[in-house]
């Protein structure tokens, strides 16, 4: 009895009559070991960053040149981006004035200067609002300043106008089946409308636990039915081609030609079925394992840049 009590990590908690008791176990311990010996998840605490896995797509960035401070107006989509490391270097290395979306099922506030919307990214009502927030420009999360010039009911005119433009435009997207069709004869405005992502990054998978936001049994459950991490590698690696899969329909829809996109995959025997459907879509297909990955990790990356045009999606995946 002493040897198992000795045993109990001191979490007792007690919710609705019920106790809940957590013990210490080998695995546990090493994680956490683990953890507290990873000089990048020291270094991501001195650098106020959200996780580790803000380092991965740093290194990515390095090799690939995904973001540029040069480009004033480059729209970039982070799939799953809670807990918002990504979005965080996303943000830093982009110019000031770039857009930020991140999108994921579970409720996550934003990193400071990026946008973002609970949502699931197979629905395709997802995928007309994230085109309708970078083609229309309107603003999520908003914070605004104290107006300057006018004073503070100047500035309250301003945004509860803003607010009735915003209030149209989320009422445009569940009206309306074709969003981007527009009579503007300026087939690059067309075109920009049309697919107005420049940058798609997914570091879709584990989920973290839910406290707060909106919660959807059709949404969230099948979220968790993909994307939760089972320790058996082939269950986790067909998990890992689902969400691979619909970042890469998301790209299809949504991202520009020449545009570039990054995912998370674990490795597998449909690893090689993947880089075909890749291929199909972009002209240059890279795997890459960033160093900030542990060696005994299964995950490594894919990274597609310079989207073909007219690409097509049953033709994608029904010839791979």
């Amino acid at each position: 009895m002493i040897l198992v009590y000795n045993r109990i990590r001191s979490i007792i908690s007690s919710s609705l009559g019920r106790i809940h008791v957590r013990y210490n176990s080998n695995s546990q311990n090493r994680w956490l070991n683990r953890q507290l010996k990873d000089p990048y998840t020291k270094e991501a605490k001195v650098q106020n960053l959200r996780s580790r896995a803000a380092f991965k797509l740093m290194q990515i960035d390095d090799k690939y040149r995904l973001f540029s401070k040069n480009r004033t107006d480059q729209r970039i989509l982070d799939l799953g981006y809670a807990p918002g490391a990504w979005s965080q270097v996303a943000r830093q290395r982009s110019s000031p004035n770039s857009m930020i979306l991140g999108v994921d099922i579970l409720p996550c506030e934003p990193p400071h200067g990026v946008n973002s919307i609970q949502a699931n990214i197979l629905a395709k009502r997802t995928h007309d609002l994230i085109r309708l927030f970078f083609s229309k420009h309107f603003q999520l999360n908003r914070h605004d300043d104290l107006h300057k010039d006018h004073g503070y009911f100047q500035n309250m005119l301003e945004e509860e106008l803003t607010h009735v433009k915003d209030t149209e435009l989320y009422r445009e997207i569940f009206t309306s089946d074709d969003i981007y069709e527009t009579p503007n004869t300026n087939s690059t405005l067309i075109e920009r409308e049309k697919f107005p992502v420049d940058v798609i990054i997914s570091d879709m998978y584990e989920p973290w636990p839910q406290t707060t936001g909106f919660w959807n049994n059709i949404t969230n459950q099948a979220y968790f039915r993909m994307a939760n991490t089972s320790g058996v590698s082939i269950r986790d690696h067909y998990q890992s081609i689902d969400l691979c899969d619909a970042a890469l329909v998301t790209a299809i829809d949504l991202l520009r030609p020449l545009g570039s996109f990054v995912c998370k995959l674990y490795t597998g025997e449909e690893e090689n079925l993947f880089k075909k459907r890749m291929q199909a879509v972009f002209t240059n297909v890279h795997k890459f394992k960033p160093d900030a990955s542990r060696d005994e990790s299964k995950e490594t990356y894919y990274i597609g840049l310079k989207k073909k045009r007219n690409v097509d999606k049953l033709d994608v995946f029904s010839n791979s």
